[in-house]
């Protein structure tokens, strides 16, 4: 019974310390810690993340479509350059041998807008039988990369002949 009164007089001790060395009115201790750096600190933060997410050009955005359309690109490596490109696997794979004798696919992408975590943009394409009215296509953020949103990975996979099921 002694030791319990003694070890919880010793935390009663020990807590009284600590409450005391940190309610010191000595501005020394917190001369680095002014409320202008932590303002610096969050906005650094703020815009780290902002940057971590930039919205993709118009450039960029071609780049992938003409990736994925690309018969001499494996189906593999298409897939990661779409949303749920694994399950697309099958469907990449017939595009990519009936695009092998076609010819030529373009595409023209407007300016992109993004909303959040979304991109959207009108998409032209053309080939030697012409070409499309601007037709939206979106992409998502998936970790950290812009990738061809499903939906409009399926309406491209549909245009090659491999439409999804």
């Amino acid at each position: 019974m002694k030791m319990r009164k003694f070890t919880a007089f010793a935390a009663a001790a020990a807590m009284a310390v600590l409450v005391a060395g940190c309610s010191s009115n000595d501005d020394s201790d917190h001369a680095g810690h002014s409320s202008e750096s932590v303002t610096a600190s969050t906005s650094a933060a703020a815009a780290t993340t902002e940057t971590a997410v930039a919205a993709p050009t118009a450039e960029e955005l071609t780049q992938s479509l003409d990736l994925v359309v690309d018969p001499t690109v494996d189906a593999a490596t298409k897939a990661d350059a779409i949303e749920n490109g694994q399950a697309r696997l099958a469907n990449l794979e017939t595009m990519t041998a009936a695009l092998a004798n076609y010819g030529e696919i373009t595409f023209t992408v407007d300016t992109p807008t993004v909303e959040g975590e979304t991109t959207t943009a009108p998409v032209t394409i053309a080939t030697a039988r012409g070409a499309t009215a601007p037709t939206p296509n979106t992409w998502v953020l998936v970790d950290g990369d812009w990738k061809l949103s499903d939906t409009s990975a399926c309406q491209l996979l549909a245009m090659g002949q491999a439409p999804c099921v």
